[in-house]
């Protein structure tokens, strides 16, 4: 059976945050600017959906007055 909206990824477990950096940098430098693009687009998809395009950012700025 498969599944065409999903695909299967392996999972790779890395030592170390510096060996992950490492990997993600060849990754990303074998890309092209558009499929980075596209994977950024996904991203952005799971984590907010339809909020993403359709609600406005807030901007909030904050400030400490110092003497």
């Amino acid at each position: 059976m498969t599944n065409d909206k999903y695909q299967l990824k392996d999972v790779k477990v890395f030592s170390s945050i510096e060996e992950e950096n490492a990997y993600e940098y060849s990754r990303r430098k074998e890309q092209s600017p558009e499929e980075r693009f596209q994977e950024f687009a996904r991203l952005q998809a799971q984590r907010w959906g339809k909020n993403w395009i359709q609600t406005p950012i807030k901007k909030i700025v904050t400030f400490e007055k110092l003497f």
